[in-house]
């Protein structure tokens, strides 16, 4: 049986692929043992993987092929030390190492009881569109309310640029 606290992490996990289901109009789900098969001391399964299956098994949602080159990193905790935010947060560090160990991610975080957030590159600044955020060293956190909402078509058109660069670096690749 698992802990009260990986419980609590599925559920957001469960939540937040639910929300992205009917947002995209498609099916997101939870990586069935999210974190168990190729996180920490499994990370050696990586190895043995297809890109098609690391992909799949990155991250804690399995996202669909309309945005298949993104990762999200979801994490549920009862609270974070917000006063980091202006030194360092070693828990959000660690966050944000494990999320964007893939190009394209999102970290989605809930706080029990007192917010919800999306936290991405800043390389993205101007290509997504958000209100009320602030920067963490080289990221912007935003609020977790209608943010894949007013996204989503984005995202695929960063995903399809991704798909189609990709295309091309291979076929110049086999005609040298």
């Amino acid at each position: 049986m698992p802990s009260r606290a990986k419980a609590k992490g599925n559920a957001w996990e469960r939540d937040v692929a639910k929300h992205l289901s009917e947002v995209f109009n498609e099916n997101f789900m939870r990586v069935p043992n999210s974190g168990a098969y190729t996180g920490g001391a499994n990370v050696f399964r990586v190895d043995n993987l297809t890109e098609t299956q690391k992909r799949m098994m990155d991250g804690d949602i399995i996202v669909p092929e309309s945005i298949s080159n993104w990762k999200i990193e979801c994490k549920n905790y009862k609270d974070l030390d917000f006063h980091g935010f202006f030194t360092k947060s070693r828990q959000l560090d660690e966050w944000i190492k494990q999320a964007e160990s893939g190009t394209k991610w999102f970290l989605v975080v809930k706080i029990s009881r007192k917010c919800r957030f999306v936290c991405f590159s800043e390389y993205y600044r101007r290509i997504f569109h958000y209100l009320n955020y602030t920067y963490y060293k080289k990221y912007i956190l935003t609020d977790y309310t209608d943010f894949f909402e007013n996204n989503f078509w984005k995202m695929r058109e960063l995903n399809e640029e991704t798909i189609q660069h990709i295309c091309i670096t291979e076929k110049s690749v086999q005609t040298s």
